[in-house]
C-alpha cells in the first residue's frame, strides 16, 4: 500500500487543498486513501482520520449495504460520472447528521494501485433553494387555475405560452389548441393588424395596466362570436424569459345592465321632460289669468331646467362636470363666449342636486343679462367664475359669482320676484349656502358661497386639487 505522503505527491496535494470542494480517494476496496481539508469540515472530523475509513461510513446505515454493491459495479466498468445526473445522493457527518450531496467520480489509472477520485460537494442551500422554487411554481400553479378570470400568459413573440381552465372554459379552445398559437388567434379578425402593433408596442415597455382602462376590448370565441373584454395586463419574467400576464373577463352581462341602466336613465329623463312639458301646457292654458310675460318668463326656466335634465342624463344622473354645466346654461349666448363673456374655475364635478339648482340660478341670470342687463347691449360684459378655498375647519369652502358691466344703468327692482326665489331663497335652502344679489349702478352681482361637500361628493382623490388649473368654457 502506497504511503499517505506520497499518494498526496502523485495526486498533485497543492491543487487538491485549495479546491472548494471534499475531494477524497478512495481504493478498489472502499478504503480512503486520502481526504483534504475541505472533506474534513465537512464530515465534521479531520482529514487523517478519514484516511484508511471505509468510505461507507460516511453514508447513512440504511445506504451502506447498497453503496457496497453499487461500488462493486463501478468498479467492474470504472468511467467517469459527472455532477448533476439527478442522483438522490446523501452523505453522514460524523455527528450523525444528513445532508445531501452531489458527486463526481473519476476513475485514476495512472497510479500504482488503480483508485477512483470522488468530488462531493454539500447540496442543503443548493437543495433548499430547489424546493422553494418548486414551492413557489406550486403556488404560481394553483394561481394560475384558481381566478374565474381566463389567465393566459404570452411570450415576446405574441405566442400563448400556457393558458388555465377558465379561458379553455370562455374561448371554447383546449388548452392544447391554443398553447404556441399566436394570441390573435383570441382577437377578432378585423382587429389583429391593430392588436400586432399594440402588441410589439406593449413588449418593447411591459409595464402592469389594471382593468377598468375604459378601453373598447373585444375577444372571439372558437366560433367565432365577438363579445367584450377587460383586460388586466401585468410583466412577468419565469426561467429568464420576458412574458406577460393577461387575465381576461367577459363583461358581457355587465355591458347589458349598462345598456339597460342608459335605457332607463333616458326614460326618467323623457318622463321627467314630460311632466315639464305639462306644466308648460298648464301654463298656456292659465295664461288669461297669469299675463304672456309671466308665461313667457315661465317657459325658459322650464328650458332651462330641461338642459341641466339633459346633461345629467348623459352622465347617468351622478357627478357632471361643472364647466359643462356652465356652458349649457349659456348655450344662446355662445357666439359672446370669445370676447364678452369670460368663464373660469377649477376643473371638477358637482352632484345632481347641485347641478339642478345651480343651473337654474345660471339660466334665470343669463336670461335676465340678455334682457335688461350687460348682454342686452353690445358692450355689457359678464364675468362667471367659482373656486374653492380651505375653510377654518380644514375642509373646503365653494364660491361662485356671476358679475355684470358695461351694460345700462341698473335699477333695484321694487319687489321680489320669482327669479329672487330662485337665485336666493332657493340656493340657500337647497345648498345650504350663503347668497348675495346686489344690483348696483355698474351691474348685478351675484355670490353664491357654501361647503364644498354641499356641491360635490367628498374630498377624494379623484377630484382635482385646489386651483390645480383653470378651465375655459370656450375651450
Amino acid at each position: 500500500m502506497a504511503s499517505v505522503a506520497h499518494l498526496e505527491y502523485e495526486l498533485g496535494f497543492e491543487l487538491y487543498e485549495i479546491l472548494p470542494d471534499a475531494i477524497l480517494a478512495v481504493d478498489q476496496h472502499g478504503v480512503i486513501r486520502y481526504a483534504n481539508r475541505q472533506a474534513g469540515r465537512l464530515f465534521g472530523q479531520e482529514p487523517a482520520t478519514l484516511v484508511s475509513t471505509p468510505v461507507e461510513a460516511l453514508l447513512p446505515e440504511h445506504l451502506r449495504k447498497r453503496h457496497i454493491a453499487h461500488r462493486a459495479k463501478y468498479n467492474l466498468e470504472p468511467g467517469r460520472r459527472p455532477m448533476g445526473r439527478g442522483l438522490d445522493l446523501v452523505a453522514r457527518r460524523a455527528d450523525g447528521t444528513t445532508f445531501p450531496v452531489d458527486i463526481m467520480l473519476n476513475p485514476l489509472k495512472h497510479l500504482a494501485e488503480p483508485m477512483v477520485l470522488a468530488v462531493v460537494r454539500d447540496m442543503t442551500d443548493i437543495r433548499a433553494l430547489e424546493e422553494a422554487l418548486r414551492q413557489a411554481r406550486a403556488a404560481f400553479e394553483e394561481f394560475y387555475e384558481q381566478p374565474p378570470d381566463a389567465t393566459i400568459l404570452v411570450d415576446e413573440n405574441g405566442k400563448i405560452d400556457r393558458v388555465n381552465e377558465a379561458a379553455e372554459v370562455m374561448f371554447g379552445f383546449s388548452r392544447e389548441r391554443m398553447i404556441g398559437q399566436s394570441i390573435e388567434m383570441l382577437v377578432p379578425e378585423h382587429f389583429r393588424d391593430r392588436h400586432v402593433a399594440h402588441r410589439a408596442h406593449y413588449m418593447k415597455d411591459l409595464k402592469t395596466r389594471a382593468m377598468g382602462a375604459n378601453l373598447q376590448l373585444f375577444a372571439q370565441r372558437a366560433d367565432g362570436s365577438e363579445f367584450p373584454v377587460d383586460i388586466m395586463l401585468s410583466p412577468m419574467e419565469i426561467d429568464q424569459r420576458r412574458l406577460a400576464l393577461a387575465m381576461i373577463r367577459d363583461i358581457t352581462e355587465r355591458k347589458r345592465a349598462e345598456a339597460r341602466v342608459q335605457w332607463l336613465m333616458r326614460e326618467v329623463n323623457h318622463r321627467a321632460k314630460n311632466i315639464l312639458s305639462v306644466v308648460q301646457a298648464m301654463a298656456h292654458q292659465t295664461r288669461a289669468g297669469l299675463g304672456q310675460e309671466f308665461v313667457s318668463e315661465f317657459e325658459e326656466r322650464i328650458r332651462g331646467l330641461s338642459a341641466s335634465y339633459d346633461l345629467l342624463a348623459n352622465n347617468k344622473w351622478q357627478n357632471v362636470p361643472l364647466a359643462e354645466l356652465v356652458r349649457v346654461q349659456l348655450a344662446h349666448f355662445a357666439d359672446l363666449l370669445d370676447d364678452r363673456i369670460a368663464v373660469g374655475g377649477p376643473d371638477f364635478w358637482i352632484t345632481s342636486a347641485a347641478a339642478q339648482t345651480i343651473g337654474m340660478s345660471l339660466h334665470e341670470l343669463a336670461t335676465n343679462a340678455g334682457k335688461f342687463g350687460a348682454l342686452s347691449t353690445d358692450a355689457g360684459h359678464v364675468d362667471i367664475a367659482w373656486r374653492l378655498e380651505r375653510a377654518d375647519d380644514d375642509g373646503h369652502r365653494f364660491t361662485m359669482e356671476w358679475s355684470e358691466s358695461g351694460g345700462p344703468t341698473v335699477v333695484a327692482p321694487t319687489r321680489h320676484g320669482f327669479g329672487w326665489t330662485v337665485l336666493c331663497q332657493m340656493t340657500k335652502m337647497l345648498l345650504g349656502a350663503d347668497v348675495t344679489l346686489e344690483f348696483a349702478s355698474a351691474g348685478v352681482l351675484w355670490c353664491l358661497a357654501c361647503p364644498a361637500d354641499r356641491v360635490r361628493q367628498g374630498e377624494d382623490s379623484t377630484q382635482p386639487k385646489l386651483a390645480e388649473h383653470l378651465i375655459d368654457a370656450r375651450s
